[in-house]
């Protein structure tokens, strides 16, 4: 399992625009049969900040569905408009796979 961590810190006074967008990515990938991404908060932590999770079963899941997303317009469209909401350079991706194990 390949997990996709994607961090950010919505600006003050922006959040129920940043989760309204993030609703509508949420419906794309649903109607395209893509990977479902939740939407999370840290219980402490940064104000404000939100992480978007999305699991894929393999490497290759991960790369498909990348690809899949930068050639749609519609996503993309909705992807770069969170932007107006997010404080610029505060986002963080991060693709996490299972630990080796050491023998």
């Amino acid at each position: 399992m390949y997990r996709l961590q994607e961090r950010g810190e919505v600006m003050y006074g922006h959040y129920r625009e940043y989760v309204a967008i993030y609703e509508e990515m949420v419906a794309v990938q649903r109607a395209r049969g893509w990977r479902e991404s939740s939407l999370s908060a840290p219980t402490f932590g940064k104000g404000n900040e939100v992480v978007i999770i999305t699991e894929y079963p393999d490497l290759a899941a991960f790369q498909r569905e990348s690809d899949a997303v930068a050639s749609d317009a519609e996503f993309m469209k909705l992807l770069r408009s969170t932007a107006e909401h997010l404080v610029q350079g505060s986002v963080h991706s991060e693709l996490l796979e299972p630990a080796p194990h050491v023998v």
